[in-house]
């Protein structure tokens, strides 16, 4: 049995081997695909400001009768657009964060971790995550999606120990926010939804400010 190893990294699928050609060391690779109604997903977050004034006065606009009337001091105000991160992580069963290009053997089973993190005053509504899965990579283990929900910033020892809550596989709401789905290719489901993710709607999932919302499921390496 040869070891190979697991790459994290969000790229496409590998090109098939063909014949006469030298067969590489089989490679994981992990597709992600995420929306968030209101936020972009990005790898990494950052913050756009935003400014918006108000200009009056007295018989006239900007004309010096009104205290910041030319849209200064109190009459101005900053916003700023912060787009949350989406993050994935490969996991072993006793929940250690395996790092890139970590050794893997066929066989050996691995939690898939995904969670985004809104560290902002303000609620996320109709959070989306759509896993699709490399068949020929994994095997999902059927009825082990589960999920919690935390304080932003918990450490990756801390989203491991909390309490978690098992979803079921069936699709569609209400029978919960999750689903898994074999989108066609190979037998087997290859595709791991949250939320109301078009073609695969479950129960609408919202994330409360200042909180992290994870998903965990588990696969067995091909």
């Amino acid at each position: 049995m040869t070891a190979h190893p697991l790459s994290a990294r969000l790229r496409g699928p590998a090109p098939p081997n063909r014949g006469g050609e030298a067969r590489r060391p089989k490679c994981v690779r992990i597709g992600l695909v995420a929306l968030l109604a209101w936020a972009v997903i990005v790898l990494a977050p950052c913050a756009l400001a935003v400014d918006n004034a108000a200009k009056g006065g007295i018989g006239g606009i900007d004309n010096g009768t009104m205290q910041y009337g030319d849209g200064s001091g109190q009459a101005r105000i900053s916003l700023f657009s912060v787009d949350l991160a989406l993050v994935k992580q490969a996991r072993d069963p006793s929940g250690n964060v395996l790092p890139d290009a970590a050794p893997v053997s066929p066989g050996q089973d691995l939690w898939f971790v995904l969670y985004v993190d809104n560290p902002t005053a303000a609620a996320a509504t109709d959070v989306r995550l759509n896993d699709q899965l490399d068949e020929t990579a994994f095997a999902y283990l059927p009825g082990t999606i589960e999920k919690t929900v935390v304080p932003s910033g918990t450490s990756d020892a801390g989203l491991w120990a909390a309490s978690w809550t098992p979803l079921s596989d069936a699709l569609g709401a209400p029978d919960d926010e999750a689903s898994a789905l074999d989108a066609g290719g190979p037998a087997g489901v290859d595709r791991i939804s949250v939320g109301a993710v078009s073609g695969q709607p479950n129960a609408g999932v919202d994330l409360p400010a200042g909180s992290r919302i994870a998903v965990r499921f588990r696969v067995r390496v091909k």
